[in-house]
């Protein structure tokens, strides 16, 4: 093994939390990394950005996950910086706060007796529907539907699915429900809310560790490593990867523009890539069939403006997130960084917020300028939800981000699918991560997936792949969930 890793030299296209977590177990087990990122940070998607002293993660990121290994790698990885926070998610729909998950006792105190009998009929009906006649489920709304009923869907899902998604759900693959509420009915709601019986389940997520300063201490503390584990390791920002070519098994030429304009190009014998997977094909030699370049320009994605807001309030709310469900506000979700740690605030007589616009470049949303989006917000947050005074309002700060959600359409299977056949001819090129495999990945799915495609690299047999794929709903953990015990522990390290 030894000798195989002196001759080994992995560049990995991108540092975000799955390419860090692939150059962290390398690097610890003597391999030669080279991070190349576009960006002049490290960490993607999972960036803390700091205000005038004020710390904004994009968007809410927590640290869980169901596997202890992982969470004993974590906490080896980020020492004293963890704090642990309470989970308090709502929905707010229509003028009224639903718990998140969903409660049906909750959902009777707020929504009144005739919501409730609706929800009850429309749910047989559906129940008869895909259970007993076996209808087929042929998108989201299907998914949603054969597991909550019409009225539910349509009160809890719907709306906030169309949000993010920026379609309707019958154009929006089943797949995201089955990645992200599977295992979780009508049924296990009245279990855990009417019954209080929790059968084999040990919890809903009541609480769920976080760095102090930021989540993006998480990559920061991986880069950390990274660089010290070698002096041969590189971590290289403002690096724009423009083509790969492939010479043969575990031979690859990475070419890349760094921030002063010039190219430069730097050997592999494996190759990495993070980067949005319909970018990668196009970039590559020998290239694809016309074919596989259309179904890698379909693949498309969600993008993110952000609207950090500063107030001269303590708080706002209770909540970690808010789900906002009506159309008319511009934004779809909310959380309150001092909520997830205090260090996020350098005055604990202020506060902030964290607003989340969903969009796609180029739409009304993104064609808004910065001064746009924050007004509306500021009002939306005033007018609509009633939660601060404009006045209170000391400064807001902008953050725009592309490719953050990426979306699963009817076809993205097949176009995944005729992708990676194209790919699959490349021996040492491995894709890995959110844009990297087109998979709505949490943080933790991106890390666990870089940590075990690290390993397979060294050699040992696991499925990196198989990560987010259980079947069972991600925020409910049982006694059956999967233990990959492959994450190097302290004592090997040393």
């Amino acid at each position: 093994m030894d000798d195989m890793n002196k001759k080994e030299h992995v560049v990995i296209m991108g540092a975000g939390p799955a390419g860090l977590a692939t150059g962290h177990e390398l690097s610890v087990s003597g391999v030669k990394v080279t991070v190349l990122d576009r960006n002049d940070f490290v960490g993607g998607l999972c960036n803390t950005n700091e205000h005038n002293g004020y710390k904004f993660d994009l968007g809410g990121h927590r640290w869980f996950t169901k596997n202890e290994d992982l969470n004993a790698w974590f906490r080896r990885l980020m020492k004293d910086e963890i704090v642990w926070v309470e989970r308090i998610s709502r929905i707010y729909y229509d003028g009224g706060y639903y718990t998140y998950p969903i409660s049906i006792l909750n959902v009777i105190k707020n929504a009144g007796i005739f919501t409730i009998a609706q929800a009850g009929i429309t749910y047989l009906l559906s129940a008869l529907q895909y259970s007993v006649f076996n209808k087929r489920i042929n998108n989201m709304k299907d998914a949603y539907v054969a597991q909550f009923g019409n009225k539910l869907y349509d009160m809890f899902f719907r709306r906030y699915s169309e949000k993010v998604w920026g379609l309707p759900c019958d154009k929006l693959s089943a797949d995201w429900v089955s990645q992200r509420s599977a295992g979780l009915s009508i049924w296990t709601v009245i279990q855990e809310s009417l019954l209080k019986t929790k059968s084999d389940n040990e919890s809903l997520i009541e609480e769920f560790m976080y760095p102090r300063d930021g989540y993006v201490r998480i990559p920061q503390r991986m880069a950390e490593d990274i660089v010290e584990a070698s002096a041969e390791n590189e971590i290289l920002l403002e690096s724009n990867i423009t083509h790969i070519k492939y010479n043969g098994p575990n031979d690859f030429a990475v070419t890349y523009q760094g921030a002063n304009g010039e190219k430069k190009t730097v050997d592999a014998t494996k190759v990495v890539s993070t980067i949005p997977l319909g970018v990668l094909p196009r970039i590559m030699e020998p290239a694809p069939s016309q074919d596989v370049i259309d179904a890698a320009r379909s693949l498309t994605f969600r993008d993110l403006i952000t609207v950090n807001v500063i107030l001269k309030k303590d708080r706002v709310s209770i909540d970690t997130w808010l789900y906002v469900q009506d159309e008319d506000i511009l934004f779809g979700r909310l959380h309150e960084p001092k909520n997830w740690s205090k260090a996020m605030v350098p005055d604990q007589s202020t506060t902030s917020l964290v607003l989340e616009c969903f969009c796609t470049k180029g739409d009304h949303i993104w064609q808004m300028t910065d001064e746009e989006v924050g007004k509306r917000c500021v009002e939306d947050l005033e007018q609509k939800l009633g939660f601060i005074d404009a006045s209170e309002v000391i400064d807001f700060a902008i953050v725009r981000s592309l490719q953050a959600y990426p979306v699963y359409d009817l076809e993205y299977g097949d176009k995944i699918a005729r992708i990676n056949d194209y790919l699959g001819q490349f021996e040492g090129l491995h894709i890995v991560g959110r844009g990297g495999t087109h998979r709505y990945n949490n943080a933790d799915h991106s890390i666990e997936m870089g940590l075990l495609l690290g390993r397979k690299i060294l050699g040992y047999d696991v499925d990196y792949m198989d990560v987010n794929t259980e079947p069972e709903y991600h925020e409910i953990k049982t006694s059956k969930d999967p233990q990959r015990d492959f994450y190097r522990v302290e004592e090997e390290v040393s």
